[in-house]
């Protein structure tokens, strides 16, 4: 099945005067079917100058444009491929529900799913100016009482900076970023000016905590279109990216579990459902589909 969810997008162009769809396909070697299809035109003969149309198709790059009645069987026959590798490069886990308007990777690394990322099944959290037993229990997910038994503390009220607290079961499995969120396998939907999505969005309500999926070192820093974000250099030797976040910590090191931020709607999110924009890259290099990843771990 295909999914008319979003538009297929591979470039734009703008309605000139004079111009009709046909002379426009013609142009940019598309079919008007296609054409028509892929911006939601019932009439081909009514444009206006000034519109802007998304073009369909191959994108080059080895990216193929989701079309109206492609299967994914089908794509990849056309591009010399099995559909279970096809389905792997992207990510995808329901070779039966793609979406109009998605690129597809036609190449490149498959996308792993991360299982465990940790040696330990425990985290070690350095107590901080201001950290409270309660306030480190919240930022992993954990209980006031898991962390007194873990650490034999006789009085949970003194608790002094420096100090090494065990966190049971922060560190024996990769971490949802988001627990609780809503989210769908949205990788290589169309954006802006030819982009396509390289990642997953996780909503959920503004302020809900975000935590380390895995153990590393943090880096914050802000940006026009990512607002303000998080990289985090994982142990398991993957990289991952967090963006629109509301509030994020210092940059260091991290633990799995830790809470890093909060959701928001920062940088180019400003107006939209508060969520986490998620990216995952395997050894620092090209971006891979996130979503087989946050399914093996529950999320």
């Amino acid at each position: 099945m295909v999914c008319a969810a979003v538009i297929a997008a591979s470039a734009d162009y703008t309605v000139q005067p004079g111009d009709t769809l046909g002379v426009i396909a013609s142009n940019l070697d598309v079919s008007v079917g296609d054409l028509a299809a892929a911006n939601a035109i019932s009439n081909p003969d009514l444009i206006r100058p000034g519109q802007v149309l998304v073009v369909p198709g191959a994108v080059g790059g080895g990216t193929h444009v989701v079309l109206p009645g492609e299967t994914l069987a089908g794509i990849a026959d056309q591009h010399g491929l099995d559909a279970a590798t096809l389905a792997s490069l992207n990510g995808i886990t329901n070779p039966s529900l793609i979406y109009i308007g998605t690129a597809l990777r036609l190449s490149g690394p498959e996308t792993p799913t991360v299982t465990a990322a940790a040696q330990s099944s425990a985290a070690v959290h350095v107590v901080a100016p201001g950290d409270s037993l309660a306030a480190v229990a919240a930022s992993y997910g954990t209980s006031v009482s898991a962390l007194v038994d873990a650490n034999g503390i006789a009085n949970p009220n003194l608790i002094r900076v420096g100090q090494q607290l065990t966190v049971p079961g922060a560190g024996g499995s990769w971490i949802c970023p988001v627990a609780d969120a809503s989210f769908f396998n949205d990788w290589g939907f169309p954006r802006t000016s030819g982009r396509f999505h390289v990642g997953n969005d996780l909503f959920a309500p503004h302020g809900t905590p975000v935590r380390a999926p895995v153990g590393g070192w943090l880096d914050v820093l802000t940006g026009p279109v990512g607002g303000l974000q998080f990289r985090l250099y994982g142990d398991d030797g993957n990289t991952y990216i967090g963006t629109h976040l509301d509030t994020a910590i210092e940059s260091g090191p991290v633990a799995a579990g830790q809470q890093v931020g909060t959701v928001g709607t920062s940088g180019n999110a400003a107006g939209a459902d508060p969520h986490l924009h998620f990216e995952l890259h395997p050894g620092d290099g090209e971006a891979v589909n996130p979503y087989p990843t946050l399914q093996a771990a529950g999320c």
